[in-house]
């Protein structure tokens, strides 16, 4: 007789070592993914408020890009209204980014804007 309760608490215990291993899988797994989501809403937050200092940048990114496509008569006229534009736009998108950096909108944290910085990638593209 002590041999089956020993054996059935041989089971037992393996029962909960395993149900015990499963569940901190999948926390680990839930901590990776909040961690991500973390990550992401913060990497939102910062955009919003780089954009929001940067916006006016654009008003000498634009015109310069589109100089350097068109020629420099377009980028002192069609530029300059462009960029314009797009800082209003850029400050308005990095008001809202950091209104809204919690939420998953656009899916995935994503950027509304491209580039996603005025000085994207240490170089005027």
């Amino acid at each position: 007789m002590q041999a089956n309760t020993r054996r059935a608490g041989q089971w037992v215990l393996a029962a909960v070592i395993a149900l015990g291993a499963t569940a901190a899988t999948a926390a680990a797994g839930q901590d990776a993914v909040q961690s991500s989501t973390v990550d992401k809403s913060l990497h939102k937050l910062g955009r919003g408020i780089t954009n929001v200092l940067t916006f006016p940048l654009e008003l000498i990114r634009t015109p310069e890009m589109v100089g350097r496509t068109d020629g420099a008569l377009a980028g002192a006229s069609v530029g300059v209204l462009q960029g314009a534009f797009r800082a209003v736009q850029r400050g308005m998108v990095g008001f809202y980014e950091v209104v809204t950096f919690y939420a998953e909108v656009p899916k995935d944290y994503g950027p509304i804007m491209q580039p996603e910085f005025v000085y994207a990638n240490g170089s005027w593209q």
